[in-house]
């Protein structure tokens, strides 16, 4: 029996074809929400290339296998909250991945000394409203260029950490 393992970790540019075969075997209608750059292995390179501050990371199960993909992104731009966004696999959904990804965010954002998180989603995408209800994001407001609902998530100091 082979042991099979979770592995988060942050994305090089090498890792532009693999993530670009993940995102392109999405079905269209499940994934038709995310849509953070292209997903073609240049536009993707390019992205990883430049990430700078940002944070880009990949969910992998087993040895290579890419169940998950999530960022913060924003920093780069100079804006202190950063955006996260999320896509996990159609056939890995309800196994706790999201919030693996979730968790994994706020401890980089704690880290930072970020807080609060920001995501933007599409009115339609009634599955992420609800995950972002249950996940304690707040609907804080509506972005007049493209209709999007804006949520945020007050990050909670680590414990024994100053609030002064």
């Amino acid at each position: 029996m082979e042991f099979k393992h979770l592995l988060i970790r942050p994305l090089r540019v090498e890792d532009a074809p693999a993530l670009s075969k993940w995102l392109n075997a999405q079905p269209p209608a499940y994934a038709r929400f995310f849509r953070p750059f292209g997903y073609d292995e240049p536009a993707i390179a390019d992205a990883l290339a430049r990430q700078g501050r940002d944070v880009f990371m990949c969910l992998f199960f087993g040895h290579a296998q890419i169940v998950g993909f999530f960022m913060l992104r924003g920093w780069n731009e100079g804006y202190e909250v950063p955006a996260f966004g999320i896509l996990i696999d159609e056939q890995y959904r309800g196994y706790g991945l999201e919030m693996a990804a979730l968790d994994t965010a706020k401890v980089i954002c704690r880290l930072r000394n970020v807080p609060r998180l920001l995501i933007k989603m599409h009115p339609d995408n009634i599955s992420a409203k609800g995950v972002a209800r249950k996940t304690g994001f707040v609907q804080t407001g509506v972005d007049e260029a493209s209709g999007n609902l804006i949520y945020h998530y007050e990050i909670k100091p680590r414990a024994g950490a100053s609030t002064e």
